[in-house]
């Protein structure tokens, strides 16, 4: 069996969840489809098996394949001419040369459909490969983020900790400074500036 053809098969909707393969000996395998149908069709033709069957997600039967059926020829039987036909010769050149270039189109068609359906199928691999690693780079940029915040959110805490325990200890500093000088007398002077002794300024009291 041509793997061109058990793609194609493959390609047909519903796609199956899950393929079930049946060999001779009559034992069934599970094969889950990989993302590129022509890489599945080869492990599919490599395994020969006797009977392909594409079930979905719940188990059901979609359909089924016999791979050892005769293989149909992809460009067609040969066109019949009409029975007054048959003799002329020159009628018997055209048709065989409209039949070979039938074939060729067949052919050339065929290859640029299996061609542009592998193109596809390397573009979305190409499409998941670049979406996953976007997820990547976004899932790692907001995890540094989110520790750049972490981290200001630590610098301030320390930083308002460090602010308040100078200014507490700069209070207590000036609190023991003050009660050091209230007890030694040697207060602040009072406001006004010193304070004046009465009487004359030769020392005589005044009579």
């Amino acid at each position: 069996m041509n793997p061109r053809v058990i793609r194609t098969w493959l390609m047909a909707r519903p796609r199956p969840s899950m393929l079930r393969l049946t060999t001779g000996d009559g034992e069934p395998q599970d094969l889950r489809p990989n993302r590129s149908f022509l890489k599945t069709a080869e492990t599919i033709e490599a395994m020969n098996p006797d009977l392909i069957e594409a079930v979905d997600k719940d188990n059901n039967l979609l359909r089924a394949m016999n791979l050892h059926e005769p293989e149909t020829d992809s460009g067609g039987e040969h066109a019949k001419l009409p029975s007054g036909l048959e003799a002329d010769p020159q009628a018997l050149m055209l048709t065989h040369f409209a039949d070979l270039v039938h074939r060729a189109y067949a052919h050339s068609t065929d290859v640029a459909f299996t061609k542009m359906v592998e193109l596809v199928e390397r573009m979305g691999d190409r499409s998941d490969a670049i979406e996953q690693r976007l997820e990547r780079s976004e899932a790692a940029h907001r995890r540094l983020v989110t520790e750049q915040v972490d981290d200001a959110f630590d610098r301030a805490e320390q930083i308002a900790e460090q602010a308040g325990q100078d200014a507490g200890g700069g209070m207590v500093e000036q609190m023991a400074g003050a009660f050091m000088q209230g007890a030694m007398g040697t207060g602040p002077a009072p406001r006004g500036g010193p304070v004046k002794a009465k009487g004359k300024p030769n020392g005589k009291a005044d009579g």
